[in-house]
Order: C-alpha cells, then structure tokens, then sequence
C-alpha cells in the first residue's frame, strides 16, 4: 500500500513538472501587451497587414517586411513555431513564440532594403548595391519596443558584400552583423577587438561560416554593442572603414542591402519598430 502511495505521489510530482515545462512555452500576449505602449498594442490588434506565413515578404514604399523563420527545420517539432509580422500606417512589427528546446537562431524577422544575395530579382532601391570605396556615410537612426518572455533574442543589423554587382548566394564574401541589443545570445565568431565608436563601444568578432546544410560558406564578422540600447543611430560606414582598414574587407566589394530585426531563438515576444530611417552619401 506504501509502494502503491509512494508511486503515486511521485506521478503527481512529474505530471505537475511536466505541465509547469509546458507553461513555461505558451506565451501571454495579454499580459506582454499590458506592458506595451499604446501605438504596439494596435499594431497588434488593429493591423493594416498581417502575415502569419513562413517567408512571406511585403514592400511598402522601398521597405519590405520579412516573415523569415530560416531555421525552422531545426526544430524537433516545427509546426511549434510561430511567427507573424505586422503594419499599421508607419509602424512595422512582428510577434514570434519558439519551443523551449530551440536551439541557436530559428528565425530573423527584419525590414530590409536593397537585395541580399539570397534573393533573385532587383533590388528594391536604386541606390544599392554599391561598391564599398563609394560609400562615404551610411547611416540609419531606429527607434523599437521590445517586449520578451524568456529573452533569447537580438536586435540587430544584417548586411551583405558581394564580389560582382550580379551577386547571387556563391557571390557571398562577407557577412557583418551590427548588435544593437541582446539577452542570453552570444554571436559566433572569436573576440579580436574592441572599437570606440562615435555612437559605442562595440567588441569585434570575427570566424568563418562553413554549413553546407544552410548554403553558408564566408567570413562572418560581427560588432556586439557593450551596452545594449533600442533607439539610436549606426553610422555603418564607421564599421566598414574600421574594416578597410584592418585589411578584413575589399574595397571592390559591393555592399548589398541593409537588413534590420531580431534573432530569435528559445524565447516568445514581440518587436515593434516605430523608426528605421537610412541615408546613403557616395564619395
């Protein structure tokens, strides 16, 4: 009779952990948009557009809202995995919810301009691609409001150099990412500096990535801000001259689009972007 309660108990304690693990993934948007502003909580509720729809892309006046899930097929259970995107007059924004097994980056929902060398077609804006060597200021001002359960996530710059002006995914050369703000997310590649910038303190990170399974096969150099913040302005052609100069990247190359968005990885949340501005000056 003891062995039979003993048995008992012990089921209980592992139902109770196992429901307690289930909760712990399902996502409270209620309670995160309590929290939010204004403007975020209709965006959500009140969108103009909505697509819930793996790799659907929109453009809106030279900006395109991108629903990218890339990592999807990591997951043991894919049909988990959540993701929606969102506009509403100027405001852009994405809700997103990842099992807890998730490992790594699943997805990078983004506004992007220009063409990554991914895609095929033209690019969305006439002034990219350009060569390095003609960039003589790029800079971007962004203003977002982030609200996450569980934290694993980035804010962060995506941006591509291509070594022909017809770039496609063999054309790669060089993947550089801008951290802008971050939890529980270390960027791959090995620390060999840390820069003062007019606008921060970045460390620098540079490897090579090689997975044939994800078409990967470049350098990846990344700029991790030492103090997160979610508003502010990049100027990337800091980045791109620290580079030159470093003999880490060609001047020849060309610069192909700007991207925008958060890494998403073990974590549910959402991003609402109420500024993504950028402006180009060639030598």
């Amino acid at each position: 009779m003891k062995h039979i309660l003993f048995l008992s108990l012990l089921l209980l304690v592992v139902i109770s952990f196992i429901s307690c693990k289930t909760l712990n993934k399902n996502v409270s948007y209620s309670e995160m948009l309590g929290q939010a502003s204004v403007q975020a909580q209709k965006l959500i509720s009140d969108a103009e557009y909505e697509t819930c729809k793996q790799g659907d892309r929109k453009q809106f006046e030279g900006v395109i809202l991108k629903n990218n899930l890339w990592g999807k097929s990591k997951l043991k259970n894919p049909d988990q995995a959540v993701l929606c995107s969102f506009k509403k007059e100027d405001l852009f924004g994405w809700k997103w919810q990842l099992p807890n097994n998730a490992g790594g980056v699943i997805g990078y929902p983004a506004l992007q301009v220009g063409r990554n060398p991914f895609e095929n077609g033209e690019s969305n804006v006439a002034a990219l691609p350009v060569p390095v060597f003609e960039i003589k200021r790029l800079s971007v001002q962004y203003d977002v409001e982030t609200h996450v359960k569980n934290k694993k996530y980035n804010l962060a710059f995506d941006l591509w150099l291509a070594d022909v002006r017809e770039y496609s995914l063999e054309n790669i050369k060089t993947e550089i990412m801008i951290w802008e703000d971050y939890f529980d997310f270390t960027s791959f590649g090995k620390k060999v500096a840390t820069i003062i910038s007019p606008f921060g303190t970045y460390d620098v990170l540079e490897g090579h990535l090689d997975n044939p399974k994800f078409s990967q096969d470049w350098q990846y150099i990344a700029f991790v801000r030492t103090v997160p913040r979610t508003k502010g302005e990049v100027d990337i052609s800091f980045f791109l001259k620290y580079l030159v100069s470093k003999g880490m990247i060609s001047t020849e190359h060309y610069f192909t689009s700007i991207e925008f968005g958060n890494e998403i990885g073990n974590s549910s949340g959402f991003t609402m972007v109420r500024q993504f501005d950028w402006q180009l000056e060639k030598n």
